[in-house]
């Protein structure tokens, strides 16, 4: 068996949680270039009684099927044994697909454990702005992507992750610390067309490699998506925008972020402390995941208070921009934010 075909077992590790892999060398190479800075990937034999993913084995005859399915991409199936701890990776077939397929599973697992830890899933961008810790909460189309791009492209920004970060806190000091998560990031084409211009973007579109990009522009071509959308790796997210990514970063500042349809409706505004929890809960995701909770992931109620306790107490801020203007609005808000918090909360 050649080193192409050979199995290969790995451990792959998060401040959460331990795991293994088992794969190709290839697919190993693949996971860790998608992972890095996140997951760290090492060669050698895992600890009995973690969970294991891997697509190169026949499933037991306790295992039971999973299908994920995400908008505009094809179905992604495993097969799941629970005693044993073994996730099968089954379809679609592809080295692109399986690798996408182990890691998706992987860092589910690791997820939910940091659930369990009371760790708080929020629906938030984390960008380091001129040396300040922002994280951009809000839905989807709030505009979190698109300005933790242009945030980079004025040097001013370094991108922990855009769109999905896990916020815990040191008990002893009281420090709020956001992590970033592997997985692709999701971009509006139109936010290519403006940061880019619109030669440059569709070169750019035709060089990412996420397999589902083969798919997603269904969903423009059918009216579900106005603007259409396309995946892009953090590694290419990195080489596009010529930066760096960070793993994790001390939380100084919340933002509630959101596109104005007129640039005379942009506006900044602090959230009273009383106004801060609720406007949180609307952002907290309620599971780890999107799609495959099925490794338990019910926190610990007084660590996860502690956790949401200590994010609400932080300096928080609505900011509401014009999508047009996101290059300036970036430059605005670190100005308004640096005003803000040399004066205290």
């Amino acid at each position: 068996m050649d080193s192409n075909t050979a199995t290969d077992h790995y451990t792959v590790r998060s401040p959460f949680a331990c795991t293994g892999l088992l794969c190709t060398p290839s697919v190993a190479d693949h996971v860790q270039r998608l992972a890095a800075p996140y997951l760290q990937l090492q060669p050698g034999s895992f600890d009995p009684g973690t969970w294991r993913v891997t697509a190169n084995a026949a499933p037991s005859d306790r295992s039971v099927t999973e299908s994920v399915t995400a908008l505009g991409e094809v179905a992604v199936d495993y097969a799941v044994d629970h005693t044993d701890k073994t996730l099968v990776h089954l379809a679609p077939h592809g080295e692109a697909w399986v690798t996408q397929s182990l890691l998706r599973a992987t860092r589910a697992i690791h997820r939910s454990a940091a659930s369990r830890r009371g760790v708080l899933f929020v629906h938030a961008g984390l960008v380091e702005l001129n040396g300040l810790g922002v994280a951009l909460v809000g839905g989807s189309r709030a505009g979190k992507t698109s300005f933790v791009m242009a945030s980079v492209l004025n040097g001013s920004g370094v991108m922990v992750c855009n769109d999905d970060v896990s916020l815990t806190v040191d008990p002893a000091g009281g420090t709020v610390t956001g992590t970033g998560w592997p997985r692709s990031i999701s971009v509006r084409l139109d936010t290519l067309d403006l940061l880019f211009g619109e030669d440059r973007a569709r070169t750019v579109l035709a060089s990412l490699s996420h397999p589902a990009n083969e798919t997603l522009p269904s969903l423009r071509e059918s009216g579900i998506e106005q603007h259409g959308t396309a995946l892009i790796y953090p590694w290419e997210y990195a080489d596009l925008l010529d930066t760096k990514i960070g793993r994790s970063l001390t939380v100084d500042a919340i933002v509630h972020l959101s596109l104005a349809d007129d640039p005379a409706e942009a506006e900044f505004a602090p959230v009273p402390p009383p106004d801060r929890g609720e406007l949180l809960d609307r952002g907290v995701l309620p599971l780890p995941n999107k799609h495959l909770n099925i490794f338990g992931h019910e926190p610990e109620p007084e660590a996860f208070l502690r956790t949401h306790n200590a994010v609400t107490a932080l300096p928080t801020f609505r900011f509401r921009y014009s999508f047009s203007d996101v290059r300036q609005e970036v430059d605005r808000l670190a100005d308004l934010l640096r005003g803000r918090l040399s004066n205290g909360p």
